[in-house]
């Protein structure tokens, strides 16, 4: 009889039922899709939904779930939403630990919905001007279809323009940003580079000219305009920009001014004639009769032509009394920026003086003072001096 080993079948019956068990579980899971991409990506004008997704089937199809616990499976076409979570399971819903996919929908690139461009020649204004943030940015002349535009194209004012941008990871094209564009032009102003005035016209920045609107600045690179009131400034650079608001040029226009004196005719003079001494003086020089300091440069007008040219000499043999006063305006003419001025003569024919005739006065030795004056015969002008005293 030979002595057979006793075998524990307790102990191999646990074996075999474990062994049994993981094989299951080992099927089970081998059939469980398996997700390659956790992170999926695609353009919103696909309108991506759930059969977009993408999983590996192990064999037992693929279902997706909001959750990773959720028990009500997602529909095929049921719309992905941009930074949402799916998960993958498989018909039997019996994975356990299910795998997660994160998506993410490109839009349309971002950027200003208006936006203006400065230029000082329009042909400088292309599409490079142009911001949007994105990936692979381009634009269009049209909302949808159509072919990119160069970077050089031409922007034309008050233009809707269109731009999309493309997913890094498949290469799609998203929906389109909209951008209402204007295009300001503001050139360089031109005008005189040397601008002239009167000293006594007080002139002020708002006196100065350029081409087009402008801003006024103390230097070629001061930030804040001058006021138009401000008084100018003898001997002074002043620089102007075009502005189209919200644009302004980018250069400045430069002006130097110069204050100029005006002409000085001198000072108002006045000559007066006894009319007994017209036939004797017969011409008096009008330049003589003016105050302060004349330039001799001037031309008379006046009720009688004069000679002499500036010294005006004026013939009184035909002015009375009557006629009076004559008068004479002498003109200095424009200096640079300065208007004519003027100045005036006076001539008047004074009436001789006349004291009356004698006259004759008996007084008595008791009398009250008498008024001499009115013993005076004719007409005799009031205000003459009596001698004696």
């Amino acid at each position: 009889m030979v002595n057979r080993p006793k075998i524990n079948t307790s102990v191999h019956t646990v074996k075999i039922l474990w062994i049994v068990f993981f094989i299951g579980i080992f099927r089970v899971n081998a059939q469980c899709p398996t997700v390659s991409q956790p992170i999926q990506t695609f353009c919103d004008l696909e309108a991506p939904e759930i059969s977009d997704l993408v999983a590996i089937d192990n064999g037992n199809g693929i279902i997706w779930y909001e959750t990773a616990v959720s028990t009500t499976p997602l529909a095929g076409n049921f719309g992905l939403v941009s930074g949402e979570d799916y998960f993958a399971d498989d018909n039997s819903g019996t994975c356990g630990v299910r795998e997660k996919v994160d998506v993410f929908i490109y839009g349309p690139p971002t950027g200003f919905n208006f936006q203006g461009v400065c230029v000082d020649d329009p042909m400088d204004a292309t599409i490079s001007d142009l911001e949007a943030f994105g990936n692979d940015v381009q634009w269009y002349a049209i909302s949808t279809g159509g072919s990119p535009l160069l970077p050089t194209t031409i922007l034309m004012d008050n233009v809707i323009y269109f731009a999309d941008q493309s997913n890094p990871d498949t290469g799609c094209r998203t929906s389109r940003l909209s951008v209402l564009v204007n295009v300001g032009v503001v050139p360089v102003p031109v005008g005189n580079n040397i601008q002239e005035f009167c000293s006594t016209d007080t002139p002020t920045v708002g006196d100065l000219i350029a081409s087009g609107n402008n801003n006024w600045y103390a230097s070629a690179s001061s930030a804040v305009p001058l006021d138009t009131s401000t008084p100018l400034i003898d001997g002074e650079n002043y620089f102007a920009t075009s502005i189209d608001p919200p644009c302004e040029s980018r250069d400045r226009f430069e002006v130097i001014v110069v204050f100029n004196t005006p002409p000085d005719p001198g000072m108002n003079g006045q000559i007066n004639v006894c009319e007994t001494d017209v036939n004797t003086l017969l011409s008096v020089d009008l330049f003589t009769a003016l105050g302060g300091t004349p330039e001799n440069t001037g031309t008379w007008s006046g009720p009688l032509a004069t000679t002499n040219g500036s010294t005006g000499t004026v013939d009184i043999t035909t002015m009375t009394v009557v006629g009076s006063p004559y008068v004479f305006t002498y003109t200095v003419a424009s200096s640079g920026s300065c208007a004519p001025t003027s100045s005036t003569v006076t001539i008047t024919i004074v009436p001789e003086p006349d004291a009356g005739s004698n006259g004759t006065l008996d007084l008595c030795s008791n009398d009250t003072p008498q008024d001499l004056f009115n013993a005076l015969g004719g007409t005799p002008d009031a205000g003459g001096t009596w001698s004696p005293a």
